[in-house]
């Protein structure tokens, strides 16, 4: 779940004007179990979603294993499948690459 409204509004702030720069592409959140990390992530890449900039997030929970997407293992696979719906140009890179045989 995301942030509630009007709480932890400076550290989103902050991490959205550090995106700002085109050499920022990507945060390292980090801190105490406990402090709000996935909450600020989640409102972070909803903010980013709805502004058309999120090329991928994904989510999941150590201590719980997910199942089918939420999983671990499809990690790669979705966040290629999300950067390629996110960018034309990626995706026929990626397309024309699957496509080779030594690719498999």
């Amino acid at each position: 779940s995301e942030c509630l409204e009007n709480t932890r509004v400076r550290i989103q702030e902050s991490i959205l004007d550090h995106l700002e720069k085109r050499e920022h592409r990507f945060v390292w959140l980090r801190g105490s179990p406990g402090t709000g990390k996935t909450a600020i992530s989640m409102s972070v890449a909803s903010t980013l979603y709805e502004q058309s900039r999120l090329a991928a997030s994904f989510f999941w929970d150590k201590n719980r294993k997910g199942a089918g997407l939420a999983s671990i293992e499809h990690f790669p696979s979705t966040l290629a499948h999300q950067l390629a719906m996110f960018n034309t140009e990626y995706e026929g890179l990626l397309v024309n690459r699957l496509r080779q045989p030594s690719s498999l």
